[in-house]
């Protein structure tokens, strides 16, 4: 076969616009820091990225959860801390008030105190963290007693309407998991339906009873109540270790995202990050071979006759 020049020419160009193309698009991974730069560049491998990066989106709120979670459980433990250091408080003094030889003085700074307690007690069913209710289950922004007077009396009414559910509010952490992150306020206080439109609450009940014993001068009273504040306490602390024990699986949960989020980040980045040194050295490579290619092109297709006749 007859080679010309028109063939020579034709296949230089060739090879000049594949180097080329070839350099705008190693000089876009440089730019980019990618492998991939387009789906075409490997349909696969953008498939495989494209489902990385789906899945850490939803790790990443997930965590975000966790976190968030994790806030609001360690808060609410705090909370309950502080319960269960007022109730042991208001059984001594329901211990010191059972004493038959304190004076009706006595007897009415000891339900002074308790009073003082339970109003402590209505303010920490009322808890807030951030924006929401603590104790009003799902019904995050209903304050649950809001019924309670402002100017409280002695002692203290027991509340009568309560304005929370019985569900736990859940934060979504995983694929189909749902983790609750509240405890139950009508557990933590004894609620009960009256069945007419109102509420009691055993908890409340109690410190009510309690201050009026003492005021009385009731023993027996006091004695029964003393009880009923142990049955709180063990009742808090339960709660307590509940929370506790959702907390800490909070932990792992959170603890096994972030590690699951980083490997895939490393998996992702093993796909589609360009390797810059390799990237260089390939760009530098066929840069060589484009302006070989031109200079010998330039030294094959030399002038003919027609160049000279214009």
């Amino acid at each position: 076969m007859r080679v010309t020049s028109n063939m020579l020419s034709q296949n230089l160009l060739s090879n000049l616009e594949m180097a080329n193309n070839k350099m705008d698009l190693l000089q876009n991974k440089l730019a980019s820091g990618q492998s991939i730069t387009k789906p075409s560049d490997d349909p696969v491998k953008i498939e495989t990225a494209l489902r990385y990066k789906s899945t850490i989106s939803s790790m990443e709120q997930w965590k975000i959860n966790a976190s968030e979670g994790l806030s609001f459980m360690e808060t609410t433990e705090g909370i309950l801390s502080d319960m269960t250091s007022m109730l042991q408080r208001v059984r001594e003094l329901t211990i010191q008030g059972a004493n038959g030889t304190n004076s009706i003085s006595d007897r009415s700074q000891i339900a002074n105190e308790v009073d003082q307690l339970t109003q402590q007690f209505h303010l920490t069913a009322n808890s807030q963290i951030g924006s929401k209710y603590v104790f009003s289950g799902t019904n995050i922004d209903t304050e649950p007693l809001s019924d309670y007077p402002d100017d409280i009396p002695s002692p203290p009414p027991a509340p009568t309407e309560w304005n929370g559910n019985e569900n736990r509010l859940e934060f979504e952490v995983g694929s189909n998991l749902s983790l609750p992150i509240t405890i139950k306020g009508t557990d933590l206080f004894g609620i009960t339906d009256n069945g007419d439109g109102t509420q009691s609450s055993a908890f409340f009940d109690t410190l009510n009873k309690l201050s009026t014993a003492l005021r009385d001068g009731d023993t027996d009273k006091i004695n029964e109540s003393l009880g009923e504040i142990d049955d709180h306490i063990d009742n808090v602390l339960a709660l307590r270790a509940e929370l506790g024990a959702r907390t800490n699986r909070m932990e792992v949960i959170y603890n096994q995202t972030d590690y699951s989020i980083t490997n895939l980040q490393q998996n992702l980045s093993d796909i589609q990050d360009a390797d810059m040194a390799e990237t260089i050295m390939e760009f530098q490579s066929v840069q060589n071979v484009y302006r070989a290619a031109l200079s010998v092109g330039s030294k094959i297709i030399q002038p003919s006759l027609v160049d000279f006749m214009s």
